[in-house]
């Protein structure tokens, strides 16, 4: 794609805003069937072996989609694109495929140990990775390419075939975490027929053109990243292995599931989008105009973003418990909190992320790594502690303290010249109306509204009156800005 037809961050981000609000809107479809139909131990089956299937996902595709982002050849010849397709995709692909049958044969051996508490969900569990790694090497060369157009249908395509798939089966056939792993494992193998078809057409690769020198370049930079994406994993979700491992229950695990759940959905809501759209961005920004070009654009997103980020806060601490309960049942009271707190740290750690973003820039990915592998290793630890005093909101505890912790490291290591922070009018302003929107809902009772939907409701227009048209008010570069970019989209250009 030629640099004129780029998109800016702005269209990115729109295309990624409507894509992952038609994934959460899947997943607000599945997700009140799903919990009304699993008891909370098997919803604890299912987020035990998530956790599992993430980090196996991560090892083997061992950093593939980071190398495969960071090493793609833009303005690059078809000669290029060839050595690209087969060193990066192709023989990667083989790669991944040699370290997952390892993987079955130790799953095969400690199975028939005796030491695999649900054998029937952990085989299923690991077939779906193979259609799953196909999926990231496509997601991963339409991010390289910035086809977002692309990459949001075919994401959304493959969340809405899951919810008909799952739904299908768990409500018609079996109520357990096998038909939800036997429903994940129909769609993703369908979606990963359909990438796969893609690529091929569009992407050259030829086993006789791949480069081995340069893919062990691309280890070097992706397994460092690989092993960070395991670290983060484990940062998230080693909390439901170490909730059964010292409550010995899967009831917890389930009660704790259900909410981080949710707020994983409103995270990808803002945070997944944004990502995808300024990292793409700010690589190229930094390989053709330098850091300055990139602080620039960074300011810019992150002026808007202290605003999304606060409404979210002051909404999910007044709402938040009614929109788990809305969704899920009242009989899932018990995982509101984990909600709130989870969804606070989630959108908090996103803006500090983005605050220090700039290593990977300089692929000081080892860098990474060792911050990550240091806040997995306090929330281990922090687990190990909180868990057996406080159950399943020691965990909570636990990831938030750990994931705040990991962004403002992150921030100190990152390089100077990378970082950027809010304008303090706007950080000023954004916290005021916070504040200000939190005090009236707490001192009204959101209107003396008792009922989940109708205070859902009350709090969408108090934040329409007392956070959205004061801030448009008050900050003058928010409201140029929004301006300027509709102006923009009015006239067709994208760019």
């Amino acid at each position: 794609m030629s640099a004129s037809a780029r998109p800016s961050i702005a269209t990115h981000y729109l295309r990624y805003t409507i894509g992952n609000a038609l994934i959460l809107l899947a997943g607000f479809v599945s997700y009140p069937v799903l919990t009304r139909l699993l008891s909370n131990a098997e919803y604890g089956v299912l987020g035990y072996f998530d956790a599992w299937m993430l980090m196996l996902t991560a090892v083997i595709k061992l950093g593939s989609q980071h190398s495969t982002l960071r090493f793609y050849p833009h303005g690059g010849d078809r000669s290029g694109m060839a050595r690209y397709g087969a060193t990066f995709v192709l023989f990667s692909a083989a790669v991944s495929g040699g370290i997952w049958l390892l993987a079955a044969l130790i799953l095969a051996i400690i199975t028939l140990l005796g030491h695999v508490s649900q054998p029937i969900e952990a085989w299923v569990m690991l077939v779906l990775l193979l259609p799953t790694v196909c999926i990231s090497y496509v997601t991963s060369v339409l991010t390289a390419e910035e086809r977002s157009d692309l990459s949001v249908r075919f994401s959304v395509g493959q969340r809405w075939g899951d919810v008909f798939t799952i739904l299908g089966i768990v409500y018609f056939v079996s109520r357990t975490a096998t038909g939800v792993y036997s429903a994940r494992l129909i769609s993703a193998t369908v979606v990963a027929v359909i990438g796969v078809a893609w690529l091929l057409r569009h992407l050259p690769m030829h086993w006789r053109d791949r480069d081995v020198k340069r893919w062990i370049e691309g280890v070097r930079y992706g397994v460092p990243m690989g092993a960070n994406e395991v670290a983060y994993i484990v940062l998230g979700f080693v909390d439901r292995l170490m909730l059964k491992q010292q409550l010995h229950d899967f009831v917890p695990v389930g009660i704790y599931t259900i909410g981080y759940g949710l707020a994983l959905n409103i995270n990808m809501m803002l945070h997944a989008g944004l990502g995808v759209a300024y990292n793409q961005v700010s690589i190229r920004l930094f390989e053709t105009k330098g850091a300055q070009a990139v602080v620039q654009t960074k300011r810019a997103v992150l002026n808007v973003l202290v605003y999304i980020v606060a409404a979210l806060v002051v909404g999910t601490i007044v709402a938040g418990p009614d929109l788990l309960l809305l969704l899920s049942g009242h009989d899932k009271f018990r995982s509101a909190p984990v909600f709130v707190w989870v969804t606070v740290t989630y959108v908090l750690s996103g803006l500090l992320g983005l605050c220090g973003s700039g290593l990977l820039l300089h692929k000081r990915s080892g860098t990474i790594l060792i911050l990550t592998m240091m806040a997995a290793i306090a929330n281990i630890a922090l687990n190990w502690f909180w868990i057996p005093a406080y159950g399943y909101m020691g965990a909570v505890y636990a990831t938030a303290a750990s994931l705040i912790g990991l962004n403002c490291m992150q921030f100190v290591f990152c390089p100077r010249e990378l970082r950027a922070l809010p304008t303090a009018r706007t950080m000023v302003i954004a916290t005021g109306l916070a504040v200000v929107v939190g005090v009236i809902a707490h001192f009204t009772g959101l209107f003396g509204q008792t009922v989940h939907l109708p205070r859902l409701i009350a709090m969408a227009f108090l934040m329409l009156a007392g956070f959205v048209l004061p801030a448009v008010i008050l900050d003058r570069s928010l409201r140029d800005g929004l301006y300027r970019y509709w102006k923009l989209r009015g006239v067709g250009n994208p760019s």
